[in-house]
């Protein structure tokens, strides 16, 4: 069984984008960093990305077995994408729950901005739904801006003085 078959959409959600490649996921304790991955945690599968969620599908233990959802992250509590890595890129992607690298096919030097730039895009659309959703509730939202941190490039918010991802001072006025 493909991802395809095996992915149940919510309502009014679509798949933008897939990619083949590997995962390495690390719960979190504090600042997710990439050098603190553990080696031998790696897996083979597709990241999917929908209008609002990344789904990780990971390959069965031989070619012909079905692939499975083995974690999903949703759009609106993405924490940070970081890109990295010289001759072989790496994305680091952080929820609440964990930080996840993925190594990835067709997302190399070339390629690495426009995937950044796809998700950031989702992101902010799946948030700011949430939002329209929550005003017509009567809740009211507020926004919060995300900026590439200066020093690592993993998204932050705006107001912030640190960086969550690498703990970099943010220069201000700049």
């Amino acid at each position: 069984m493909s991802w395809r078959q095996a992915l149940i959409l919510h309502p009014n959600e679509q798949v933008i984008n897939s990619w083949n490649g590997n995962c390495k996921r690390r719960h979190k304790n504090g600042v997710a960093r990439h050098d603190a991955v553990e080696a031998g945690e790696v897996y083979s599968g597709t990241l999917v990305l929908t209008s609002q969620r990344l789904i990780w599908f990971e390959r069965g233990g031989s070619p012909y077995e079905a692939m499975r959802v083995s974690y999903e992250i949703d759009l609106k509590i993405l924490q940070c994408l970081t890109i990295g890595g010289v001759n072989n890129k790496w994305v680091s992607i952080t929820d609440d729950q964990a930080e996840y690298i993925f190594y990835l096919e067709g997302v190399d030097a070339n390629e690495i901005e426009s995937f950044r730039n796809l998700i950031a895009n989702q992101m902010e659309k799946a948030r700011a739904a949430k939002a329209k959703a929550n005003v017509q509730m009567g809740v009211i939202t507020r926004e919060v801006a995300m900026i590439p941190c200066q020093h690592c490039n993993g998204l932050m918010v705006q107001t912030a003085t640190f960086c969550s991802n690498c703990g970099g001072k943010q220069k201000s006025g700049e």
